[in-house]
């Protein structure tokens, strides 16, 4: 399997990443997972994988049906952030340093939940896993889940149809790009650069160089040439393929402006 550094980048900096995450993205993302949320009529537990600097927890703490909230990531200190936001909720959080292709300390805990228990992936976290590791989750959730339990994911889609209108360019960058669509590849490189540009000059003290993989759909980082991010973008076809590889059921494929918002069964 190939090892990409994803983990590394992210947790190089958690406060500048999770600032950085939420003028990207922002909570009108997960609107669709917090109306599933609250129109869940029994007490759950959540369980957010891939919980990084813990951003939901703000949303979450707030919905009543919510019983405890489990969170686990694969960083040590992205989850010292995290912990730091729990402290100020109300609800009861477990943060654990688990990994989502092998979650043993969470089979732990959620074997002891009596009620329903929702997981939640949100902001594409498992487009920044490889596609073994992909499947490797699908399953492994699929695993953990009991009948009345869903999973809810985010997973962003294919950008086949980006247009240079849709993306907040810099300004400077502007001149050289055509009013009409442009490569792919320039408009992943420039519209994503910054969220980057921080923690790679931190660790490798040179910028980056992105590209668009149109055939795998996927957006790669290099450093020189070392590839050391992956984030994938997917399409519908896809989608169904992981879940029915899993054994899993799709109850729900809604289609946003950025992304889709599955929620599934066992």
């Amino acid at each position: 399997m190939e090892k990409i550094e994803t983990k590394l980048i992210f947790s190089t900096n958690p406060a500048y990443y999770d600032k950085a995450i939420r003028k990207m993205s922002g909570v009108l993302d997960e609107i669709p997972v917090i109306n599933f949320i609250k129109n869940f009529r029994k007490s759950i537990a959540i369980v957010s994988l891939g919980i990084g600097t813990g951003r939901e927890l703000e949303w979450l703490d707030e919905i009543k049906n919510i019983s405890k909230i489990i969170g686990i990531d694969f960083a040590k200190s992205t989850l010292k952030f995290c912990r730091k936001r729990a402290k100020k909720c109300k609800k009861k959080i477990i943060l654990l340093k688990d990994d989502m292709t092998n979650p043993v300390k969470l089979e732990k805990k959620v074997s002891k939940i009596k009620e329903p228990v929702i997981y939640i992936s949100l902001i594409n976290t498992l487009g920044n896993f490889s596609s073994k590791e992909r499947e490797l989750v699908f399953q492994r959730t699929k695993d953990l889940m009991k009948k009345k339990d869903r999973l809810v994911l985010c997973l962003y889609k294919r950008i086949d149809k980006a247009i240079v209108d849709s993306i907040n360019l810099p300004s400077y960058l502007r001149p050289k790009l055509k009013k009409e669509k442009v490569k792919l590849a320039e408009i992943i490189e420039y519209a994503l650069m910054p969220i980057f540009w921080e923690p790679l000059l931190k660790k490798y003290n040179q910028l980056p160089r992105f590209w668009y993989n149109e055939k795998g759909n996927n957006i790669v980082v290099y450093m020189a040439e070392k590839k050391v991010f992956i984030s994938h973008r997917f399409s519908k076809e896809e989608i169904k393929k992981l879940h029915k590889k899993a054994g899993l059921k799709i109850e729900k494929l809604a289609e946003g402006k950025a992304m889709y918002t599955v929620i599934s069964k066992i």
